[in-house]
């Protein structure tokens, strides 16, 4: 059993890269932890929403998540360009802001760590490179404009870019 786990270990890093890029956390945790930030339950192996029935023991430690926000480790950016973004600013910022909602309710652990505007346009900055993808390719869908998407995979991270210009 050990033998076939490390040849899929071997396998996965051959096609990806350096497994989980410079902030893989190797950590484990016990079923029936809660992460005392965001009240997700690391249950069945997996990081979910839910209350626990009373009587369980609990432990408290941060989900991986929190920890990440708290260090300061992106795993994506998203930047809007161009006079299109600075004249339908609100309407960019609810379509970003409904977008990890919708992610939040199946993956809690992907969230928007910060999001700044200012002269460049709107910067976001996310947990993981699959949810600014995810927000880059909805903007683009329903506002049209160029996209600019790229993955390192070898570190996760992902940059995107959208212009419009009016």
């Amino acid at each position: 059993m050990t033998k076939r786990a490390q040849l899929r270990e071997t396998s996965r890093t051959q096609k990806r890269g350096k497994l989980g890029g410079s902030y893989h956390r190797t950590e484990k945790y016990r079923s029936n932890t809660r992460c005392p930030k965001c009240n997700l339950l690391f249950h069945d192996g997996v990081w979910k929403r839910g209350s626990m029935e009373m009587g369980q023991d609990l432990q408290w430690k941060l989900c991986p998540a929190c920890v990440q926000i708290r260090d300061g480790q992106v795993g994506g950016i998203v930047q809007f360009s161009g006079s299109f973004a600075d004249s339908h600013r609100q309407e960019l910022l609810n379509r970003i802001r409904n977008v990890e909602k919708q992610t939040r309710q199946e993956r809690p652990l992907e969230r928007i760590m910060s999001l700044k505007e200012g002269r460049e346009g709107i910067i976001v900055s996310a947990t993981t490179e699959h949810l600014v993808a995810r927000i880059g390719k909805s903007i683009q869908r329903d506002f049209g404009g160029e996209l600019d998407l790229r993955y390192a995979p070898e570190d996760k991270f992902a940059y995107v870019h959208w212009r419009r210009d009016t």
